[in-house]
């Protein structure tokens, strides 16, 4: 799988079910649209879709205890969203995608490095291990925890230091605090 450069993710660890979902259902959930899967001869097998008004490449991950479903956006689309009130649209959607999903994690790769595959599919053992100080030092430009492993994040002046957004399933950590809350 290969996404053009200058895209960041969006991307959420969905639990593993009795019948697994395709990846249209858990972009239908998500709530994406314009959900368009890659044509017979595309190798890619990248899905073309929009979410929190992006243009987005999707791809899926099935992993022994998750399905990786992850959203790649142009870099520019992103800050185009953050500027308007710091993101909260953004926010919103991305709150409800993790609701909708049911994720134990999931996040906004707000750093170029933080969007590759490689990268995002070395956390599934720090989702799997409840291990809520090593994804929280990531520092993601947005990061979701459920209760279950929410309830494991250490105190830390450095971990402390961001905006918190609590949901009805876990909480939302920023990467820092006000203007540079994505950062």
């Amino acid at each position: 799988m290969s996404v053009e450069p200058k895209r960041l993710a969006a991307v959420f660890f969905v639990p593993r079910m009795v019948q697994d979902p395709t990846i249209a259902q858990l972009l239908e959930w998500a709530g994406a649209t314009d959900i368009r899967p890659p044509a017979t001869d595309d190798r890619s097998r990248l899905f073309d879709c929009h979410w929190a008004g992006m243009a987005c490449k999707a791809y899926l991950d099935n992993q022994l205890y998750h399905h990786v479903l992850q959203m790649y956006f142009f870099q520019s689309e992103f800050f185009d969203l953050i500027e308007d009130h710091g993101g909260d649209a953004l926010v919103q959607v991305f709150t409800r995608t993790v609701e909708a999903l049911q994720a134990d994690a999931a996040f906004i790769a707000t750093h170029l490095d933080q969007a590759q595959r490689d990268r995002i599919l070395s956390l599934e053992p720090l989702v799997l291990g409840k291990d809520a100080n090593g994804l929280s030092d990531q520092r993601f430009g947005l990061l979701y925890l459920d209760r279950r492993i929410g309830q494991h994040l250490d105190h830390h002046p450095l971990r402390d230091d961001r905006d918190t957004i609590q949901t009805a399933s876990g909480e939302l950590f920023f990467a820092g605090r006000g203007d540079a809350r994505w950062f």
